[in-house]
């Protein structure tokens, strides 16, 4: 049990690492870093060159990489390889080893007819720069895409995404490289929410380090500011948020492969105490740096971007309907 943790704590260390050497690097040299460092292929088999971890593994590999704002598309590269793995292990191997680029469209579902796909998708992360897109498909399932094959349009879009902007794709009868069953896409789907969760953990964890170093170096009438009363008020209340989140994440981690579709009572949970405390915390951090909370220099509020878009993604509002009816069907039982 130990060794376990202790590899568990290992990869965390090197992702921490990594994601810290991938700053000013582009998107295809950044790959290339944390697929040598083997970050790339910790969900995948090892017949593609992963490490065949559980997901729980996956999370601090993602929260460090949110915290160092990385210009990648991490969660996707990470399902992705262990999805395709068993389907196209060449490509698989080529995700896991920094090589290829893969991305995800969470907006939006492409009609086949014949093999051949059309229609738009979009919020691709980074997908002006990737060369493979999972898109859902009219009926359920999904497709993988080339995006360097003929009838596919890369248009990036407008968002809050400044390191790793979106992009919308265009089809016009062109070709699925894959078509992947529903099942495979729903447990693709659910189990990115959940890393999505763990990077604005990782991300809200970062900003209120940042915060208690401020207010613990700054001075204000010959006192350090932690020594008000007031602010170590706060610091605690966003502590319990974050320590409140971390738990029912790393119980839905742990039971995440009883719930291949993201239904159970533990991942509604967690998608909704992860929503709602995480840019509950980085805007506590940004208050709590006063007026240059706010500045471009200080760069907090690109943590607030990327926190807010993936609570958009994460859906409290509907995670908590359905948590709902979950507990309904559970005491009829």
């Amino acid at each position: 049990m130990s060794d376990g943790f202790e590899a568990a704590a290992e990869i965390a260390r090197t992702a921490r690492r990594a994601a810290e050497a991938c700053a000013g690097l582009d998107a295809a040299a950044t790959a290339r870093r944390l697929g040598g460092d083997g970050l790339l292929g910790v969900l995948a088999p090892e017949a593609v060159g992963g490490l065949a971890l559980p997901l729980s593994v996956a999370a601090p590999v993602v929260a460090a990489a949110e915290a160092a704002l990385l210009p990648f598309p991490l969660v996707e590269a990470l399902l992705g390889a262990r999805l395709l793995a068993g389907r196209q292990d060449d490509l698989a191997a080529a995700i896991v080893a920094g090589e290829a680029i893969c991305t995800a469209a969470p907006a939006g579902a492409l009609r086949s007819e014949g093999g051949r796909l059309s229609g738009t998708v979009g919020h691709a992360p980074l997908g002006t720069a990737a060369r493979w897109l999972f898109a859902a498909v009219d009926g359920g399932g999904a497709a993988l895409l080339d995006l360097h094959a003929n009838g596919v349009s890369v248009v990036e879009e407008p968002g809050l995404e400044l390191e790793r902007p979106l992009a919308h794709v265009a089809l016009q009868d062109a070709p699925a490289a894959l078509m992947l069953d529903g099942a495979a896409w729903t447990t693709f789907q659910a189990d990115a929410l959940l890393l999505r969760a763990a990077g604005a953990l990782g991300a809200a964890e970062h900003c209120m380090q940042r915060a208690i170093a401020h207010i613990t170096d700054r001075k204000q009438f010959g006192r350090a500011l932690v020594s008000f009363q007031g602010l170590r008020f706060e610091l605690a209340r966003h502590k319990l948020a974050l320590e409140g989140a971390r738990g029912t994440l790393g119980h839905a981690l742990s039971v995440a492969g009883q719930d291949p579709c993201g239904q159970d009572v533990a991942r509604l949970v967690a998608r909704v105490t992860v929503a709602e405390a995480a840019p509950a915390i980085v805007e506590g951090a940004i208050q709590l740096h006063g007026g240059m909370g706010f500045t471009w220099d200080l760069g907090l509020h690109r943590h607030l971007r990327r926190v807010k878009a993936a609570a958009l993604a994460l859906d409290a509002v509907a995670a908590r309907g359905a948590l709902v009816e979950r507990l309904d069907q559970l005491w009829a039982a």
